[in-house]
């Protein structure tokens, strides 16, 4: 299998399992227990924990350990609109943000709470000065802001530093979900001050389940589940020891590869757009005036079936995933693309290439080349 799925899950690194597997006997025990082997388990996660921290730069009380991403965004925006639901809380979100911002912030809105989306531009970029001008409005309202560092989707790199700066100017919270950026850019919070941001281990070849949100030590956000006091009582449960240790070891490969492993990434990445619109003139690349994710390519292919097209590719031995949710004769664009104004009147498929540490020039090539003769053979048996 040709796996070109990375955004979705990046599988387990083999220097993950062995860090892992080194850990067996210390760290897969219940850290919350007083006992020598309790006591070998929570040794274990504040060690992740602390590494997990000075990767991101960041003091390590204020790493939060969830059951992933999804988790994390909705602590980071339902627990903020909870904290301050008697002060008529304001959220500010993208139009492209995750499901988990977006729907978090649509129960908050439920709730009480405010919600102004932002817009974005054809290529997913907010617009700074649109976050200024609503900002200004009404300075003094408990807000947040949240805006993902990187689409997962199409991605489109968003200008966090400044709108983190310009959030602060007024007074609003910042949090970033920067699941997508950490590993393939350098995601620091000494350049980028946010007071929450979202990772998750699965998608830098660590384990699934497990994730982080990262709080401002003094920021104060409402828990969403309750029943003890792991995790500040922020996350109550049984702490995974040793799934963070496995993070850690994930987060620490990737940040040691950003040297040179974005670059091989953005070659290939461009030579498979190349490739893919030489077999497919009317190829429609998405976010291709904007900086992009250097291991990450979202296409848009006018008049093939996706379903069609996803079942070819998947029998032709190319994992990769559609960036929308489409049947044959109609489509329905994903809500990332529908910010982006992607509105095609006919079928249109869209395909998801991403790439992981271990992918070669080779399987990249091939898949390009599969995917060219997938199209044209849909495409001729529509005609």
């Amino acid at each position: 299998m040709i796996y070109l799925d990375h955004a979705a899950t990046s599988p387990l690194r083999s220097g993950v399992w062995e860090a892992m597997q080194e850990a067996v006997g210390e760290a897969d025990y219940n850290p919350a227990s007083a006992h020598a082997a309790g006591v070998r388990a929570s040794e274990s996660l504040e060690e992740a924990r602390r590494e997990l921290a000075s990767l991101l730069g960041a003091d390590h009380r204020a790493i939060v350990f969830t059951a992933g991403g999804t988790a994390s965004d909705n602590l980071a925006v339902l627990g903020f609109a909870r904290a301050n639901s008697a002060r008529s809380p304001r959220l500010v979100v993208s139009a492209t943000e995750h499901k988990a911002v977006l729907e978090a912030a649509r129960q908050a809105v439920r709730e009480g709470a405010e919600l102004h989306v932002l817009d974005v531009d054809g290529d997913g970029r907010v617009r700074v000065a649109q976050l200024e001008s609503l900002l200004k409005a009404e300075p003094a309202r408990p807000t947040l802001v949240s805006v993902m560092w990187a689409n997962n989707e199409v991605g489109t790199i968003q200008p966090v530093a400044e709108l983190c700066r310009t959030a602060h100017r007024y007074g609003a919270v910042f949090h970033t979900d920067a699941v997508q950026a950490f590993g393939k850019l350098p995601v620091s919070l000494d350049e980028v001050r946010a007071d929450m941001l979202t990772m998750t281990a699965h998608k830098l070849g660590g384990p699934v389940g497990i994730g982080l949100l990262y709080l401002r030590p003094d920021l104060t956000v409402e828990p969403l589940s309750y029943g003890g006091s792991q995790e500040r009582s922020l996350w109550p449960g049984t702490q995974n020891p040793l799934g963070a240790l496995g993070f850690a070891a994930a987060a620490r490969l990737a940040a040691e590869g950003l040297s040179t492993i974005p670059s091989q990434w953005r070659d290939l990445r461009d030579g498979l757009a190349h490739r893919l619109q030489s077999a497919v003139p009317d190829l429609h690349i998405h976010g291709d005036g904007a900086d992009r994710l250097p291991n990450l390519l979202s296409v848009g292919v006018p008049g093939c079936d996706q379903a069609s097209l996803l079942v070819s590719l998947d029998l032709a031995g190319v994992a990769v995933s559609g960036g929308s949710a489409c049947a044959s004769g109609a489509t329905t664009v994903s809500h990332v693309l529908e910010a982006m104004d992607v509105r095609p009147k006919a079928s249109y498929a869209v395909l998801r290439f991403s790439f992981g540490p271990d992918t070669s020039a080779e399987e990249v090539y091939r898949a390009g080349e599969l995917t060219g003769r997938a199209v044209s053979r849909i495409r001729g048996a529509g005609s």
